[in-house]
């Protein structure tokens, strides 16, 4: 298990005579769609029977506090056949015995579509102390992702009257560049992280890069990127969020 120090702006007095700890498992990059293109490296036909295997998996064998959804559910996109794979999905996703937050990747169709299907998505949802802020932002080239202006004033609303942990939630990483090997980040990241830093939101949690990033530990940001279910050996994460700490522990199906 991976731990690294988290910052945030706290009033001691807020928790006082409580601990702040909540689990998160994280799904993502299952990529599912019935036109036979597997190969070796991603079973997208297996897509449906991964995520109910996750599904059981995370009910079982973590009883998460909450589960972060986080994009590439469907490889087709706005087609047809991508709306629905994402269809076929959804009742396995209702089994997940925990909140849950979906948002879309870049594979999936696009948001109006999207949460016909799934909930749409609170301005943050609140569990065991700790406020997640979901972003779904527009892509920027090369599979990169930017945050509009309207959208990093949300970090500043989830923090007004609020002491505890606040996590930025979102499809593509977002990380201090040059703190991992991950290709992909947000063009503005830097303005992103800067925000995050006045705020006290001091962790980030993505998907979209296949491999995934446990723990990514620089400028005062931790950032998290779930690998993909999609690809052998079907990992996901679980993270467990306290007050100034985080642990991941990597989880395979077997």
């Amino acid at each position: 298990m991976q731990r690294a120090r988290i910052s945030y702006k706290t009033a001691p007095r807020a928790w006082e005579g409580r601990a702040v700890k909540c689990r998160v498992a994280i799904l993502s990059d299952i990529h599912f769609d019935t036109d036979g293109r597997d190969s070796s490296k991603r079973q997208f036909s297996r897509g449906k029977e991964l995520f109910a295997e996750a599904v059981h998996f995370v009910n079982e064998r973590i009883s998460p506090d909450v589960v972060l959804v986080l994009g590439d559910l469907v490889d087709a996109g706005g087609t047809g056949e991508g709306l629905r794979c994402l269809r076929e999905l959804r009742p396995e996703a209702d089994l997940i015995e925990a909140p849950v937050l979906a948002i879309p990747g870049n594979h999936d169709p696009g948001p109006e579509a999207f949460y016909t299907v799934f909930e749409p998505l609170p301005r943050w949802l609140d569990v065991k102390g700790v406020r997640f802020v979901p972003f779904v932002d527009p892509e920027a080239p090369e599979y990169n992702a930017y945050r509009p202006a309207e959208s990093l004033r949300r970090l500043e609303e989830a923090r007004a009257g609020f002491d505890g942990p606040v996590v930025s939630v979102q499809h593509v990483p977002l990380f201090q560049p040059g703190a991992c090997s991950c290709p992909y980040n947000y063009t503005n990241a830097l303005e992103i992280l800067d925000m995050m830093r006045a705020t006290g939101v001091g962790c980030a949690i993505s998907g979209h890069y296949h491999p995934g990033v446990e723990i990514a530990h620089a400028g005062g940001i931790v950032s998290i990127v779930n690998p993909a279910l999609c690809e052998e050996p079907f990992r996901f994460l679980e993270v467990t969020l306290t007050c100034g700490a985080v642990a991941v522990r990597g989880h395979a199906l077997p």
